[in-house]
């Protein structure tokens, strides 16, 4: 029985894989775009640089993830019997409702035999840490429009977040006696060794954010050939990463396509352009996409060679 559903989980997910890269390149081919432009000789080494960086980043975020289900389901879990795992469920994110990404990763627990209900927990709390790294980062240089911004659109702000905060206690007073129950028979509780790694992975999170939007900057000066002064680069760091943030915790938008074009220029357009900052987004996401899929197929690969990192 246990072997019938492990197939039977696979082949549902290579079908929705399957499909995650369909609309990926639908997307792509669709976009209003010259790529013969940006994919030039002389674009050639930057785009390889930053590739492969954002490539190590997708591939390297598994493991806040795998280091929480670790903790939770108190097992020991090697880096790559993890990594496969996320990294298939992350080009799931391409698809239409923008929800199959996290639903992918319960494979893991199939996998390995584990309660899905830890892994689920897991990659709930990996997203909650994402969004508060992504508020700290977006916060930093920032500030000043973020205060604005609430400040003029406070009343929709106070709807959305009592409605989210209420959607938030609803689900906990529906499921806080299975939740109790589960954390019991497990032995989790909120000790130091909890908080240390929850800690660690906000912390992880900001740094690898940081990194992100260093790597979009980077495709803006040497792909795009755009000046940048030390006070619009600090700016853009945050941009890029609030950009991110809204699209991610946006509902239906695969991969915050759309969401997060709107967002940079909401920010920046008095900074660098509609032209520049479209050109840009559209330009790195194509990047990004690459990257998206040869961390799948990197996994894939040192999975295969039975390469295992503890």
């Amino acid at each position: 029985m246990n072997i019938n559903l492990k197939k039977i989980v696979k082949i549902v997910g290579n079908i929705i894989t399957l499909l995650a890269i369909y609309f990926v390149f639908k997307k792509l081919l669709g976009s209003n775009v010259d790529y013969s432009t940006l994919f030039t000789s002389k674009n050639f080494l930057p785009i390889l640089i930053i590739t492969l960086l954002q490539t190590l980043i997708v591939y390297t975020n598994c493991f806040p993830w795998k280091t929480i289900v670790s903790t939770l389901a108190h097992k020991k879990i090697s880096f790559n019997e993890a990594v496969t795992v996320y990294t298939k469920s992350n080009i799931l994110k391409y698809l239409p409702g923008n929800v199959f990404q996290y639903v992918g990763r319960n494979e893991l627990a199939t996998k390995k035999k584990i309660s899905h209900v830890a892994v689920a927990t897991s990659t709930l709390i990996d997203i909650l840490l994402n969004i508060l790294g992504a508020i700290i980062v977006s916060a930093i240089f920032l500030s000043n429009y973020l205060i604005k911004f609430v400040a003029q659109n406070k009343t929709v702000i106070f709807l959305v977040g009592s409605l989210f905060v209420i959607s938030m206690l609803i689900l906990f007073l529906l499921f806080k006696t299975k939740l109790y129950s589960y954390a019991q028979k497990k032995g989790i509780t909120f000790s130091k060794q909890l908080f240390s790694t929850f800690l660690f992975c906000l912390l992880y999170y900001v740094v690898i954010l940081f990194f992100s939007s260093l790597l979009y900057i980077l495709t803006l000066k040497y792909i795009l050939g755009v000046s940048l002064t030390t006070s619009l680069f600090a700016k853009l760091l945050s941009a890029y990463t609030l950009s991110w943030l809204v699209g991610l915790i946006t509902p239906g938008a695969p991969a915050g396509i759309g969401i997060k074009e709107a967002v940079m220029l909401s920010v920046t357009e008095n900074l660098l352009g509609v032209n520049v900052i479209t050109l840009s987004m559209i330009t790195f996401r194509v990047l990004c996409t690459i990257a998206d899929f040869l961390a799948f197929l990197l996994a894939l690969l040192l999975d295969k060679t039975k390469f295992n990192t503890k």
